[in-house]
C-alpha cells in the first residue's frame, strides 16, 4: 500500500509531465527534466510508468474516463430517468419529447452538463493541449485525440451507447450524429480549453464572459437540431430541419 509521501511523488511526476508535455512537446520533453521538476529520482519515475509514453497513455486514460464519468451521470439523471418516466422517445433519427415543457427541461440540463464539461476541459486544459499539439504531428502519439471517438460508437463495448441502448432500443450513433459530436461539440470544447489562456490575454474578457460566449456560440449550434419538441439525430431529421 503506498503512503502518503509516494502518492505525492507521483502527483509530482504527473503534473511535471503535463507541464513539459504541453509546453515543449511530449517529444522534446525528457525524462530527466520530468525527474528534475518533479524533485524525484528516475528510478521512481520507472517505478510508477515504464517509460515516458506510458506517463502520456495514462494522462489520456484518465481524460477519457473522467468525461465518461460526466457523461454518464448526465445519461443516468436525464436520458434514462426520462424514458422511464415516459417523457423521451428515442426514434431513429432523433429525440422526440412528450411536450415542449420536456424539451426545454432537457436542453436546460444540457446547459448544467456543459458547464460542468467546461470546468473539467479548463481544469484539464493543459492536457487537452498535449493531445492536440500530438494530433498534428506524425508520432505515435497522432491519434490520441481521436480516442474521444469510442465514447461516440455503437458498441456495447461502450458504456454510454449501451446505457442509452438498454433504456431505448432504437437508440443508435449514425454517421451524421458521431460527425456532428466530434466536429461541433467535442473539438470546439476542446479548442476552447487548449487555446483559453492565449484568447483571453489577446482579447482582454473575463473568465465569465469567455464562458458565456461559448454557451451562446454551443445554444447556436445545438439549436439548429431542434424543431418543436423534437433534436434531430441524423442527416434525414438535419435536411428537415433545413427545409423548415
Amino acid at each position: 500500500m503506498e503512503n502518503t509521501e509516494t502518492i505525492e511523488a507521483k502527483e509530482r511526476i504527473i503534473n511535471a509531465s503535463i507541464h513539459l508535455f504541453s509546453q515543449k512537446g511530449f517529444d522534446a520533453a525528457s525524462v530527466n527534466e520530468i525527474a528534475e521538476q518533479a524533485n524525484v529520482t528516475k528510478a521512481l519515475i520507472y517505478y510508477y510508468f515504464k517509460s515516458k509514453e506510458e506517463i502520456l497513455d495514462y494522462l489520456v486514460r484518465s481524460l477519457l474516463d473522467n468525461i465518461t464519468s460526466l457523461a454518464m451521470d448526465f445519461i443516468h439523471t436525464n436520458i434514462v430517468q426520462m424514458i422511464s418516466e415516459g417523457r423521451l422517445d428515442i426514434l431513429p433519427d432523433r429525440l422526440h419529447f412528450i411536450n415542449e415543457d420536456a424539451r426545454r427541461h432537457f436542453s436546460q440540463n444540457i446547459d448544467v452538463y456543459l458547464n460542468d464539461m467546461i470546468d473539467y476541459a479548463l481544469e484539464n486544459k493543459a492536457v487537452i493541449r498535449i493531445l492536440i499539439l500530438e494530433s498534428l504531428k506524425s508520432s505515435k502519439h497522432h491519434n490520441d485525440l481521436f480516442k474521444i471517438m469510442r465514447l461516440i460508437t455503437s458498441s456495447n463495448d461502450n458504456i454510454i451507447f449501451k446505457t442509452i441502448s438498454e433504456a431505448d432500443k432504437d437508440f443508435n450513433y449514425s454517421v451524421d450524429m458521431v460527425f456532428f459530436q466530434f466536429f461541433f461539440i467535442s473539438i470546439p470544447l476542446f479548442n476552447f480549453a487548449a487555446y483559453y489562456d492565449d484568447y483571453k490575454a489577446l482579447s482582454d474578457i473575463s473568465d465569465e464572459e469567455m464562458r458565456s460566449s461559448f454557451l451562446r456560440s454551443f445554444r447556436l449550434i445545438a439549436g439548429s437540431l431542434v424543431s418543436g419538441s423534437d433534436i434531430f439525430l441524423a442527416k434525414s431529421g438535419m435536411e428537415v430541419k433545413q427545409d423548415l
